[in-house]
């Protein structure tokens, strides 16, 4: 390798990370002082699409909101096919890219084969991704658009609708306080029981037999251990983010914000998950999205630059590795991010990167192939003595500063003690898409920075890697480069002496647990036993020899016992693994102590250092591990109580004895002068070419910082037009200097008081909501915060436009049927997951409304909006046709409740909140915005004693449009004196049936016929397409004496 020259040293950061504003006037134009704070849009259950989507619409529009209007001219069906045939010939990429012609969601969902449903085996609970995103569909340039109609707008708004013993010498005893005998046979006790385990420990250890590494059968399907180990909801905060897709664990705490995904456990929680961790609690290290790969497609390359140094390259599929003539080894293995513990050293100095606490370490079970064996495979040729040759390693994700790439010394791979794997294998079944799914890098006793996802290409060099991630990651520098702007910092990050390669000796107490209490009130109590806990591992290889626990400052040692996983040893001198240790204490020692500390031994006899060594990356944190004791008063039963402190808090908590440095006084000369935005106007900010956050009640435009972002635009846009603490206290925790920096420069305003105070309240309303929601659902199928699969079992065609969908729920724990548990009135929201993020629409099942009719499945009736030539949107609805090009077995992800009507019977209904009594109950419907109101004409007209009565308006724009037509007849037949019915038909097609309606538009002369008149025990709901609604419905119920948020609502 040539000499180092200046020259030849990459910058911090890749790509210029430049600020732009707007003008002044804009920013000048948006400022308001005085006016109201609606929260409504930032709450946390309104998802809101960044490219076209949707703003919470309305259930029963139906994703088709400015495009179905108010009910004029049918649909025309009898040219469809040919209209949807007419370019079939041409791929959708190659549509998608024509002005002359358009692709649609029908065409990409067709030709995207779905081998979750055909190979199951080689997919966990991990969703179907279609490979486009809805705002490719909706801004295509198809014929016309610039004469005809534009697409759907990105707002749909509802404004104008409500809705062990001492290793040296004890303490000595003299004059009186001399043992006496009966004392010294006490101890003699605890001398041989201490002996007696230490033997036991001794002949484990000997007993060690080298672990062949043999598979245990096949990779599992979804069967058996499946929910212990894997996640099988979706979390509500990943449906903007590109993996939507992805099950993960509500027990994972988030540390960088939503998106991408960096968290970890609960120290407690994942200690008593066991030595083996499951797949859902394992840490998480990402630096963008999870790429969307299938183990059908996906390839691995080896290849060598210069060419010479590999015969044979190969593109090797997924089922050659798996199922070929390599060699398949299984195998537990224990690796934490570089970073581990690095919460601590911020609590010393803050540092260039976020928190981790002691929890970002796991165990699991790795099964793949030995690297080694693929290189030999490909005709790697021998390295020459005098050379040094490196494996290059390359993952499939686009992180924002480049690829993530890294390098290793060959030898150390090609070394078959060193067990360096490609892994398709985790915990029995394929590997989860945040740990690299569906092939992977692991180097046992390295860190985690090393261990390559997405496993993509690997290649033989004369030269280490150059990439970003290798020069500027997982690094420790001296301490006196304190940024990556440091005269010296390029220098020493490119110095192959500060890389981090083999894991650190690590120890950390688990027991006593952060915040755990012990109660002292009990006589006799602190003579008891306390068992001490934690995990210990060590890099390379190497034995964790000997664990100890001081309490008295590391003065004396108590000598830990170890537990070891099942056939630890690898090549008679190889532990992969992690070990579990303990120590029996006096409780009275453990209350009485200042500090309970854990330190750890290799083979080579040396200790974890005792203090913390400050780095710019704080990596590599192995000090003594610190918990502090103190008496205090039980808050409850005013007793003294032993509460037990951590150096600091799970994930981004605070608590914990250590402090963070004190920051210097805030400048507050800024703020003078500066613009006041209300979070309405804050709210209208939320787009990739417009977005605006809100930090310490400042107001910051980061449009321009969307494209250079190290985290990602996501890790942004999650948050842009939003109103929640959330945003402030994730960025604490993440940035340094130089981005504080570069927040400053994008500095536009503050938000007003008002709108800091209803931020501030409702981040508190929101909490207690969501909680109350949540205990009254417990055991229920559906639930407001997470997305659960449903998998389609009938699809039935009720016209040649409109399907039936019965979904069936998960079955629960004990095998009886998934309830949905819906209110009446209330929705569920479907997802269905593109490239860029989940397509997210609210419908309405039509079963069961009542409780008698849960059966473990609902129906869905939803009319298909196709593809058209010509039409206002060419490429018809986005999920109705997702959902007709579904094929049985296939699932789609559902959450609810949603929306804020519910009929509680007898004329009661919770509306947003409120309580309300109706006796009698118009209904406004428009096409399939019935959905909602046919579940409150069947919950009141199936129980006799609701003596509420009803009146229908259904609007459509064609006899055949209409849905329920004989349920709702048949309804009314029977029900006269309690149900009236009426349709409204937008064409002349209800003359040649015979059938009783009024033609053309909804208006104030047929309402005031048809409904009940205004008054307070009469109420009005609405649910159809805007057009129908606010054009037509509303203006004339306002004229007959209705009033909005009073006497009308909307669902």
């Amino acid at each position: 390798m040539p000499a180092w020259t200046k020259a030849q040293l990459s910058e911090p950061w890749p790509r210029p990370h430049d600020v732009q504003l707007k003008s002044p006037y804009f920013y000048d134009s948006a400022e308001r002082t005085t006016g109201a704070n609606n929260l409504d849009r930032h709450r946390p259950g309104n998802l809101v699409e960044r490219d076209g989507g949707e703003t919470n619409r309305r259930a029963g529009t139906y994703g088709m909101e400015g495009i179905e209007d108010v009910p004029s001219v049918a649909q025309d069906t009898s040219s469809e096919n040919e209209n949807r045939c007419a370019t079939s010939t041409l791929d959708w990429c190659e549509k998608l890219d024509r002005s002359d012609t358009f692709a649609s969601v029908r065409d990409v969902k067709t030709a995207s084969t779905n081998y979750k449903l055909v190979h199951p085996r080689n997919h966990a609970f991990a969703r179907y991704v279609l490979p486009v995103s809805e705002s490719e569909i909706k801004n295509q340039k198809w014929p016309g658009r610039g004469r005809d109609k534009a697409a759907p707008s990105s707002s749909t708004s509802a404004s104008s609708i409500s809705s062990g013993m001492a290793s040296s010498g004890g303490t000595s005893n003299t004059g009186d306080d001399s043992p006496t005998d009966e004392t010294r046979s006490e101890t003699s006790e605890a001398e041989q029981r201490f002996l007696d385990k230490l033997l036991v420990e001794m002949t484990t250890v000997a007993s060690f037999k080298n672990n062949p590494g043999r598979p245990r059968g096949e990779l599992k399907l979804l069967d058996g251990d499946a929910l212990d180990q894997l996640e099988s909801r979706l979390n509500i905060d990943d449906q903007n983010t590109p993996d939507s897709w992805i099950p993960r664990s509500s027990e994972l705490l988030r540390l960088t914000g939503k998106h991408p995904l960096n968290a970890e456990t609960n120290l407690l929680r994942l200690f008593e998950a066991g030595m083996l961790t499951p797949t859902k609690l394992h840490y998480v290290r990402s630096h963008g999205a999870v790429p969307q790969l299938n183990w059908e497609t996906h390839k691995l390359s080896v290849r060598s630059d210069p060419p010479e140094l590999v015969a044979r390259p190969k593109d090797w599929t997924m089922d050659e590795l798996s199922c070929g003539n390599l060699r398949i080894v299984e195998i537990p293995v224990t690796f934490g991010c570089d970073g581990n513990r690095r919460k601590e050293v911020n609590m010393v100095k803050k540092t260039a990167a976020f928190n981790w606490s002691a929890a970002s370490v796991s165990t699991c079970l790795w099964r793949g192939v030995l690297v080694r064996d693929v290189l030999l495979a490909c005709g790697l040729q021998d390295q020459p003595d005098e050379e040094r040759w490196y494996l290059n390693f390359e993952g499939a994700d686009e992180p924002s500063e480049g690829p993530y790439a890294t390098s290793i010394p060959l030898l150390h791979a090609m070394n078959i003690t060193n067990d360096v794997m490609l892994v398709f294998g985790m915990n029995g079944r394929v590997l989860h898409p945040d740990h690299g799914y569906p092939l992977r890098l692991i180097i046992p006793g390295f860190v985690g920075g090393r261990q390559v996802k997405w496993l993509k290409k690997i290649w033989v060099s004369k030269e280490p890697n150059r990439s970003h991630y290798h020069i500027w990651d997982n690094r420790v520098v001296p301490s006196f480069i304190d940024s990556r702007e440091h005269p010296y910092a390029s220098a020493f990050f490119h110095h192959e002496s500060t890389a981090c390669w083999e894991q650190a000796l690590q120890s950390v107490i688990v027991r006593p647990a952060h915040d755990e209490r012990i109660a002292l009130s009990e006589k006799g109590c602190l003579g008891g036993i306390y068992k001490v806990q934690g995990y210990a591992f060590n890099g390379g290889g190497d034995r964790v020899e000997r664990v100890e626990l001081s309490l008295d400052g590391g003065k004396t040692w108590k000598y830990c016992f170890r537990q070891f996983t099942q056939s630890p040893l690898r090549h008679g001198e190889k532990y992969w693994a992690w070990i579990f240790w303990s120590c029996e204490v006096k409780l009275q020692d453990l209350v009485c102590a200042y500090e309970i500390i854990v330190r750890a031994q290799d083979s080579r006899k040396n200790y974890q250092p005792e203090h913390i060594s400050w780095n710019l990356m704080g990596m590599m944190n192995n000090a003594w591990y610190r918990v502090r004791p103190k008496i205090v008063q039980d808050d409850e039963t005013l007793l003294p109580v032993a509460q037990f402190q951590h150096p600091v808090a799970p994930g981004n908590e605070e608590g914990g004895w250590m402090k963070p440095p004190q920051e210097g006084p805030e400048e507050t000369s800024n703020n003078n002068g500066l613009k006041t935005f209300l979070l309405e106007e804050i709210a209208k900010h939320n787009t990739k070419t417009d977005a605006w956050i809100i930090l310490d009640n400042k107001v910051y435009d980061v449009t321009s910082v969307l494209a250079w972002h190290p985290g990602g635009a996501n890790a942004i846009l999650t948050y842009a037009g939003r109103a929640t603490v959330d945003v402030t206290n994730e960025y604490k925790g993440i940035h340094d200097n130089y981005a504080n920096g570069k927040r400053d420069e994008c500095l536009i305003g503050m938000l007003s008081r008002e709108g800091i105070k209803a931020m501030e309240e409702d981040a508190i309303r929101a909490t207690k909501e969501l909680a109350k929601v949540k205990a009254a659902r417990k055991g229920l199928a559906l639930q407001p915060d997470v997305f659960t699969q449903a998998k389609l079992r009938k699809r039935t065609e009720v016209s040649t436009d409109t399907r039936l969908y019965t979904f069936e729920l998960p079955r629960g724990h004990d095998g009886s049927p998934g309830m949905l548990g819906l209110p009446v009135g209330r929705h569920v929201q479907i997802s269905v997951h593109f490239k860029d993020q989940a397509v997210l629409r609210s419908y309405t099942p039509v079963r069961p409304v009542l409780p008698a009719e849960e059966n473990g499945t609902f129906d869905l009736l939803v009319k298909t909006y196709f593809p058209t030539n010509g039409g206002p949107f060419p490429p018809g609805g986005t999920i109705s046709n997702y959902l007709d090009c579904m094929e049985e077995g296939e699932e789609i992800d559902v959450r609810g409740p949603t929306g804020g009507i519910a009929y509680k019977g007898h004329g009661e209904f919770d509306i947003d909140g409120k309580e309300y009594h109706f006796n009698k109950i118009n209904l406004v419907a428009g096409g399939s915005g019935l959905t909602p109101h046919w579940q409150l004409i069947h919950a009141i007209l199936s129980d006799k004693t609701d003596s509420t009565v009803l009146s229908l308006i259904d609007s459509n724009k064609s006899f055949e449009d209409i849905l329920l037509r004989e349920e709702l007849g048949k309804y009314a037949e029977e029900h006269a004196d309690r149900f009236k019915l009426w349709h409204v038909i937008g064409d002349s097609s209800a003359s040649r049936h015979n059938f009783e309606c009024s033609e053309g538009h909804l208006d104030k002369k047929i309402m005031e016929e048809h409904f009940y008149p205004a008054g307070k025990d009469t109420a009005v709901f609405l649910c159809g397409p805007p057009g129908l609604i606010d054009k037509a419905a509303l203006p004339g119920l306002k004229e007959l004496g209705f009033e909005e948020g009073k006497t009308v609502f909307g669902f």
